[in-house]
């Protein structure tokens, strides 16, 4: 309904059509009530929910690493499937949150993506990279460089990477519907050094890195300095 007034095709909000809202609200209604159309949209949404999941992993985690002020909007924490305004605006549940963070310490990153469902992988990315940041503020400060890295190999039009002020890195797939299975025969260069992936605990050198390592164990990489 404020998505019809505001688009002021057939109704809006300063001249109304009551019929037209009446039968837009049937239709809604009714097409939720076909078994038929309801199979044929999950058979549609459902492929998509994979890519779409390490897509909101990728978004996530460039919105912490990259230059400016980190965005989290309230209640986005995990998994957001509401719309704009008004529907983002219900309740946020603080105390399910509360209580994701405190089983987060005891858990790795396979253990959060067997609970993809309830949105850990998400929280898992926010609450790392957010102590990142507060143990390296001079890296993410105003003054911090950001420098892209170079990206080679089969599926390099997949990948993002960059560092911040030479201690983190910031290593994130791309176009993912789009991508075969595999990251085998692409690779990322590192900037010289030791570096530990603070989602993962794996530690790595620097130089070139196949992209079948640093993202076997979880989709996206953050690398801290060691």
């Amino acid at each position: 309904e404020k998505a019809a007034r505001e688009a002021k095709t057939h109704t809006s909000w300063i001249d109304r059509d009551p019929a037209y809202e009446a039968a837009l609200a049937g239709f809604v209604e009714a097409i939720l009530e076909d078994g038929g159309f309801l199979g044929e949209l999950r058979s549609f949404v459902e492929p998509l929910i994979g890519p779409g999941r390490v897509s909101s992993l990728a978004g996530t985690l460039i919105r912490l690493t990259a230059p400016g002020v980190p965005d989290i909007y309230q209640g986005s924490e995990l998994w957001d499937l509401s719309l704009v305004d008004p529907d983002n605006r219900r309740p946020v549940d603080f105390d399910l949150r509360r209580r994701l963070l405190a089983e987060l310490d005891g858990l790795g990153p396979e253990q959060a993506l067997l609970r993809a469902d309830e949105g850990l992988p998400k929280l898992l990315v926010v609450q790392r990279a957010l102590a990142l940041r507060a143990r390296r503020p001079d890296a993410f400060g105003p003054e911090a460089g950001y420098e892209p890295l170079s990206v080679a190999g089969e599926r390099a039009d997949h990948v993002v990477a960059f560092a911040r002020a030479g201690t983190a890195v910031t290593v994130v797939p791309r176009l993912v519907l789009g991508r075969r299975a595999g990251w085998e025969g692409t690779w990322v260069d590192l900037p010289a050094g030791g570096w530990r992936d603070v989602l993962t605990g794996e530690e790595w050198e620097g130089g070139r890195r196949g992209l079948w390592e640093l993202l076997a164990r979880f989709p996206v990489a953050l690398l801290e300095r060691r």
